[in-house]
This record gives C-alpha cells, structure tokens and sequence, in this order.
C-alpha cells in the first residue's frame, strides 16, 4: 500500500513526488512519457535552468527526487482507478496497485488545429504561449490565430513583443468598437479567415495560407490550441467538473472524490510554464502529506 500515487512525471508529478518523499511518504509515480510540451525546443523563465531544454530538465529533477527511499518511478500507463472506502486501487497495462492518495499530474492533453506545416513548425517557429517564448519571437513580423473571444487579449498581449502582427480569427464579431480603435492605433492587421497552410523551412515559417486564399509573410506565429483533461482513467470516478471541463477542486486542489488531487495544469485548465506547475504540484503536495498525517 502506498501513501500516494501521483500520475504523471512531468514538472508537477516530479515537485510532488519531491515534497512528499522528503514527508518520509510512500511514493509511487507512474509515467508513460508522452509529454505535452515534448516539442519544446528550451524551457525559458525557470529560475537558475533558463536555456535548458526539457529533457535535461526532467533528468535532473528525477535524479533529484531518486535520492529518496520512499519514491518508487516507474514508466507506465494507467488505465483505470478504483475507489474503495479507505483507498484506491489504480490499474496499468502492466499492474495493479493500491494507494491513500492520488495525485493527478498529468498536464492537459492538447490537440492542434488541422493546418499544414503545422506539425513540422510546432515548437519551432510556432507557439501557443507567448510568456513562454515571445521573447524568442520579439520584433518580427507575427501572425496571432485565435478564435473570436480571444482576439482582443492576444492582440493586446503580443503587441508587446512585437509592433508587426496580423491577427486571423473566422470572424471578429465580438470586438467593441474601442477594440477596433486600439488595433487601428497599434497598425494591426485583421484577416477574416482560419488558416489553411504554414509554408515552411524544416519548421520555419515564412508564409501563411489562408482558407480564403490570402498569403502573408510572416516568420512566426502564436495560435490557439484546445486542451483537455478527459483522461480515460478518470471515467469511472464520476469526478465533478466545471462547465468547460475544468475538473472541480477545493482550495487544497482536492477534487470531489475524497482523497484525490489534481496539480500543475490539470489543476488549473490552462497550460503552465515549467516553474508554475512544479510550483504547483509542490503545494498540492503538501496538502496531501498534511491529510495523511492527521488521518494516520
């Protein structure tokens, strides 16, 4: 039996598995390495690691959290979890285990739009997070493609880093008429239309093709992706959730099912960058080790 089973080994399963081994916890996380950010090329903004890539990363947080004798890791797909009355029974392809807690540390799972050239150009010259590497962007010529309710906050938001952007939406109905006169003030172009096609050097960009048949230049892009936490695994549990998905927790990132907890961006329905869901899922675990001390 375990104190805790945290699903996923990325920055937020690995913060936690971290803070509850040093808890003196018994720890299991089970990985299937299937990364959502596994196209990223460096991770930026983490304090004493920026430039690194990923997967160095990863390597050195799980030599970390390898010191710990009550830490287990093991590469593994969950496929199912069980709640009895005082623990869960969490099945994988290869085994079946039992646990006080979980933690859900999977991230989101994202799915692109359909565009081509976007597969090759993803993670190298087109990004859905500009905090994450609008700075790599800055001062060139962007595009923004966003859908409606987002056009006015990624046009604002990206016009920091750059003063050269058409922004694509399939329609700009929702913007007011004080939206219309900022993008006019910034020199923003508007292009009605979805985009059909990025045009590419092994994953730069130099054109975009929209589905009306415009073309522009342009060197990078920021888009907008959709995200989910619908995971299989969780199917069985009949979790709570918000009205977009978002998987229903209380202030310590406990869901309605007693006993398990959701860190990093399954947590919060919204993708992180490395620092904040390792932040993250190294606060949740503390709620998690505080409620199986005061429950031993």
């Amino acid at each position: 039996m375990f104190d805790c089973i945290v699903i996923g080994g990325g920055p937020a399963g690995l913060a936690s598995a971290l803070t509850l081994g040093r808890a003196l916890k018994k720890t299991l996380v089970i990985d299937n390495n299937n990364a959502r950010n596994k196209v990223t090329q460096y991770s930026h903004a983490f304090l004493t690691q920026d430039g690194v890539r990923p997967e160095e990363l990863r390597a050195k947080a799980e030599h970390d959290v390898d010191q710990y004798d009550d830490v287990t890791r093991i590469n593994d797909t969950v496929l199912n979890i069980l709640k009895e009355e005082h623990y869960f029974i969490v099945e994988t392809a290869n085994q079946q285990y039992k646990a006080k807690k979980i933690m859900v540390c999977t991230g989101l799972r994202e799915t692109l739009p359909e565009i081509e050239g976007l597969k090759e150009s993803y993670g190298k010259s087109v990004f859905y997070c500009p905090w994450c590497d609008g700075y790599e962007l800055r001062h060139q010529p962007l595009l923004v493609a966003v859908q409606p309710e987002h056009v006015k906050h990624m046009a604002m938001l990206i016009n920091n880093w750059t003063d050269d952007i058409v922004v694509s939406s399939p329609d700009f109905s929702l913007l007011t008429e004080e939206d219309k006169a900022f993008i006019e003030s910034k020199h923003i172009t508007l292009v009605e239309s979805e985009v059909a096609e990025f045009k590419h050097h092994k994953g730069q960009i130099n054109e975009v093709i929209f589905k009306n048949g415009e073309r522009i230049n342009r060197s990078g892009a920021i888009i907008g992706v959709k995200w989910d936490t619908d995971f299989e695994f969780l199917k069985g549990l009949n979790i709570e959730r918000e009205d977009n998905g978002k998987i229903k927790i209380d202030e310590l990132g406990e869901s309605s099912v007693p006993g398990l907890f959701v860190a990093g961006e399954s947590k919060d329905f919204m993708a992180f960058q490395l620092i904040d869901a390792a932040a993250n899922g190294n606060q949740v675990a503390k709620f998690v080790a505080m409620q199986i001390i005061m429950e031993s």
